[in-house]
């Protein structure tokens, strides 16, 4: 890694991924302190988003490998994490009450937003294994939790979003382990 634009890429990548990452460890952590009460479904999104924002972290060697940025280059490759960030961003306010369905009212309410920008971000990483050639099983579970995501955009039945959480939760670990290998 010679290229000093190649360390500033890096750099605007990781600064993007660790503030989302915080605001999901803060917002986790007044879930276990007690100081916020949320929807366990809710909850079951800020523990995924966890998940995917130390996998993006952990990705940030693979921008230390690409020579020749320009500014395109360049802002296409943050779009994921700023993606992220937004949709963590909305996940991670607060409800005004903390009344079991107003929770549930709640989530139901940014859920469209939501899962719109996940599967935004899905679309990024398809786009970026397209972009570097490097499409395999991976890529296509990856389609998979993308059109999951469409589905819980478009349904607000609470049954269908908790077999989607634990579906694009096993999916995650899947994807994870299969980059692993």
């Amino acid at each position: 890694m010679d290229n000093p634009t190649t360390l500033l890429v890096a750099i605007m990548y990781v600064t993007i991924v660790a503030t989302g990452l915080v605001n999901v460890l803060m917002t986790l952590s007044e879930i276990v302190g007690g100081k916020r009460i949320t929807d366990p479904i809710h909850t079951g999104w800020l523990v995924l988003l966890l998940i995917a924002y130390l996998s993006f972290f952990w990705e940030t060697t693979a921008i230390l490998d690409i020579e020749g940025w320009d500014f395109l280059s360049f802002v296409s490759f943050i779009t994921g994490p700023i993606l992220l960030l937004f949709a963590t961003n909305l996940i991670t306010s607060s409800a005004d009450s903390e009344e079991g369905a107003e929770l549930d009212r709640y989530y139901f309410e940014l859920s469209a937003r939501f899962f719109l920008l996940l599967g935004l971000v899905q679309a990024w990483i398809i786009g970026l294994d397209l972009v570097f050639k490097n499409v395999s099983y991976t890529t296509y579970l990856t389609v998979v939790i993308g059109i999951l995501f469409i589905v819980l955009m478009m349904t607000k039945k609470p049954r269908v979003h908790i077999i989607g959480l634990i579906t694009v939760g096993l999916a995650f670990m899947a994807r994870i382990v299969m980059q692993a290998l």
